[in-house]
């Protein structure tokens, strides 16, 4: 099965400020299947290790906001929408991707290596884009501070599979609920927030792309200290309802075709996240849904 893979991107131009926005098969196309889940349970699960540049009570309290982040969203499914969003067991595996032929699960990881540092530069990883999972380490932009890869059907924009990474190679993460942090306040502070960062990955997870609504959790920007993404806006609620709509199917932004993973014909990966483009006000951005490259893959994995 040939697999197909989009590195995404923003660039302000690309979004709008309605109060949210639905990511699409066809980036900037209105005609364009949404992505969307048909199944009535989405199951993530958080890999075991945990953020390894944390202490362990640190880590427990990372735990605990990505916990919060999941279950704020689905306090608006239990509302007005038709998932339950439950959280598995915890994995020991690092792996993301979908395998067409194995076990698949949505999993939430933190990556503290930078795969510069680790993989060779004539290792085949690089040309095969695999380096993240042959050394268990961040490959993608140093600036990124998250990353949501999402497997879906090209004909249909079913969703298959969604793993959120976090980029602890490069950020502090904190849990607090303090002041931004600084050289004269190095603890109890906020830099990068856990939860602020995890509620608006999630919302890619979902099928949402970014929005220039003022104070949408979808927003393209994120500065150091921020927390307000760790509440979900009315617009980004909205969604929910109106994509999802409790006692009735998952709504597609054009009429999908029967699919299923026996009459597959391509599966795409999406990848967003949120990134760190330098000291200036935009920093940092989060990265959302168009295409800069595509790229063929092999066997049944994307990353």
């Amino acid at each position: 099965m040939m697999m197909t893979s989009l590195l995404l991107a923003l660039t302000l131009g690309q979004s709008s400020a309605d109060p949210y926005v639905r990511s699409r098969v066809q980036v900037g196309d209105p005609e364009a299947h949404c992505l969307f889940w048909t199944v009535p349970t989405v199951r993530w699960q958080l890999s075991s290790p945990g953020n390894t540049t944390s202490t362990d009570a640190q880590k427990l309290k990372e735990f605990e906001s990505i916990r919060s982040s999941f279950q704020s969203w689905q306090d608006i499914f239990a509302s007005c929408g038709n998932l339950l969003i439950e959280e598995g067991p915890m994995v020991d595996d690092r792996k993301v991707g979908y395998e067409m032929k194995g076990e698949n699960r949505n999993i939430v990881l933190f990556r503290a290596l930078n795969c510069v540092d680790e993989a060779p530069a004539n290792d085949p990883c690089w040309s095969e884009d695999t380096c993240g999972n042959v050394y268990d380490c961040w490959d993608s932009d140093s600036h990124t501070i998250g990353l949501t890869l999402t497997t879906y059907d090209e004909k249909s924009g079913i969703i298959y599979d969604s793993d959120i990474q976090l980029n602890a190679s490069g950020f502090d993460f904190t849990t607090s609920d303090g002041g931004l942090c600084s050289p004269a306040t190095p603890s109890n502070c906020v830099g990068t927030d856990v939860q602020n960062t995890m509620t608006h990955e999630i919302g890619h997870l979902l099928g949402l792309d970014h929005t220039l609504a003022s104070g949408s959790t979808m927003y393209p920007k994120a500065p150091p200290g921020e927390i307000s993404k760790r509440v979900i806006d009315s617009g980004s609620a909205s969604f929910v309802c109106e994509a999802y709509p409790k006692g009735q199917p998952s709504q597609s932004c054009v009429t999908p075709a029967v699919t299923t993973l026996d009459n597959v014909a391509s599966l795409g990966p999406h990848a967003a996240g949120c990134t760190s483009t330098g000291s200036a006000a935009w920093l940092p951005a989060l990265v959302g849904w168009a295409a800069l490259l595509r790229r063929r893959r092999r066997g049944g994995s994307r990353s």
